[in-house]
């Protein structure tokens, strides 16, 4: 019986790797047979999650995503052994919460550098034929803030906006090269980064937004399970799309 969900024999790198959706989307791929090519900040961060992985199928990399560069060096060595790449996924990104008095072109720069210009800079190698297999897929966290900002998310917000509408761009380009491209949009996820999003928003307020997710707070487990969907076969036939996926999120 077809399985769309077996991974064996497949490569997939996965930027944003040493935490939250992106280490779940590991961890997820390699139990269904997977090698992973993990990229994060911390070689020590990388190194805890790769002693939860069930092989040695797994290559780690070194990479601060608000510098640009240095990933052509990552995409050579993940197929230096003539394997080359089933699927790009995307997870790294940054959620400042800053009011408009002290928005500055440096904070907007540092959010739009890791949101989104270090993903379009990998799916350009990516795209090279030298790097991925035939019906490839790649995957990029956006966010339900692209569709219904909250008060003092304008550059996040935008950033995510901005990732949807170039993945709907670059659709068109990739689907001659046979990739196919798409955006999750989740809400709220319980990971570090959501913790330290809302620091200082107050119990309270956190509380009062959560109730507009019908099915709750979401965990990175359940937005790995649908970047698996995404980069699996059962998704052949979705490209240049922002997916919903949000807990039935109730902009009330």
């Amino acid at each position: 019986m077809w399985n769309p969900f077996d991974f064996t024999g497949k490569r997939f790198v996965i930027a944003g790797a040493t935490s939250g959706m992106g280490k779940a989307t590991a961890v997820k791929l390699n139990q269904q047979g997977a090698d992973v090519c993990l990229i994060g900040r911390s070689q020590d961060k990388l190194n805890e999650v790769k002693k939860e992985l069930s092989s040695d199928s797994c290559r780690c990399y070194v990479k601060d995503f608000s510098e640009p560069g240095g990933f052509q060096e990552i995409f050579d060595d993940a197929v230096a052994d003539g394997k080359k790449i089933d699927g790009l996924v995307y997870c790294a990104g940054i959620a400042k919460i800053i009011p408009l008095n002290v928005l500055s072109y440096k904070s907007m720069d540092d959010s739009m550098r890791v949101n989104l210009y270090a993903f379009v800079e990998m799916l350009r190698l990516f795209s090279k034929n030298k790097y991925h297999v035939k019906n490839a897929s790649t995957v990029a966290i956006s966010s339900i803030a692209a569709e219904y900002p909250g008060k003092c998310q304008n550059v996040y917000s935008a950033s995510k906006a901005a990732l949807n509408m170039m993945v709907q761009s670059l659709a068109m380009e990739l689907v001659e090269k046979e990739i196919r491209v798409n955006t999750i949009m989740p809400a709220s996820t319980n990971t570090q980064m959501f913790l330290d999003a809302n620091e200082n928003r107050g119990k309270e307020n956190v509380e009062q937004e959560l109730k507009k997710q019908l099915l709750g707070l979401e965990e990175p487990e359940d937005i790995a399970d649908i970047i698996l969907f995404l980069l699996s076969a059962a998704s052949r036939k979705i490209t240049g799309r922002a997916i919903y996926a949000d807990a039935g999120y109730l902009n009330l």
